[in-house]
């Protein structure tokens, strides 16, 4: 699929528009202490994540503990509701790149739930960007599952062909393919390389001020920008 002008734009959050996992490892660790477990460093909880609370939480906890998944979420979600952005950042040239693609219709999809969706994308004053933020619970389903994606593209009057999905994981690219999207990959965020390449998107860039190239280019192929 050929990278073109697209009349819209759908960007995951963690990973893509903002480093959280600071704080994310922060809420988790909060609640695997209150509850008698070891943390988990940065780098670990940067691994882990993806998939939504559900599978996050799971992982995190291991086979030998999934009986306290209901404590360790409710815990989990009261303090990082409470902390949402201490640490988090945005990536170099967000705000800016954002500023000059607004003219096209912009949203987020993410699989974290709607309310923390949302509430970071306001404390890092990003909302007057985006015509809608959507969440792991707006639609029922989460990335890779392109249903979600798919209805987001109809409600903003859009179409698939015209769109495009941006985001740090592989799950980003198959949302994407699986609705008929273009589909645009960043390396800096928290996806492995390497299974991010495989996933085939039309591009992989890792600044996200390269979009503004991107998404102003007609062209064929999966072009690659370091």
């Amino acid at each position: 699929m050929p990278i073109f002008t697209p009349e819209l734009i759908v960007f995951d959050l963690d990973g893509t528009l903002a480093a959280t996992v600071p704080d994310i490892a922060a809420a988790l660790n909060h609640a695997l202490g209150a509850v008698g477990l070891p943390g988990y460093p940065e780098a670990a909880v940067a691994e882990m994540i993806g998939g939504g609370e559900e599978t996050f939480l799971r992982r995190a906890l291991g086979p030998e503990h999934q009986e306290l998944y209901g404590e360790v979420r409710r815990r989990y979600l009261d303090y990082y509701a409470r902390h949402l952005v201490v640490h988090t950042r945005l990536y170099p040239g967000v705000r800016e790149t954002l500023a000059a693609l607004a003219p096209r219709k912009l949203a987020v999809l993410s699989n974290k739930l709607t309310a923390l969706t949302v509430g970071i994308v306001a404390r890092l004053q990003l909302q007057p960007f985006f015509l809608a933020i959507k969440g792991g619970d707006s639609y029922g389903v989460l990335k890779p599952d392109p249903r979600g994606l798919a209805a987001l593209i109809r409600e903003l009057g859009a179409r698939p062909e015209r769109s495009l999905m941006v985001g740090d994981k592989p799950a980003d690219v198959l949302a994407g393919k699986g609705a008929g999207t273009a589909t645009v990959a960043v390396t800096y965020g928290y996806g492995d390389p390497a299974r991010l390449a495989a996933a085939d998107p039309d591009a992989l860039i890792g600044r996200f001020s390269q979009l503004l190239e991107l998404a102003s280019r007609a062209g064929h192929g999966n072009p690659t920008a370091g």
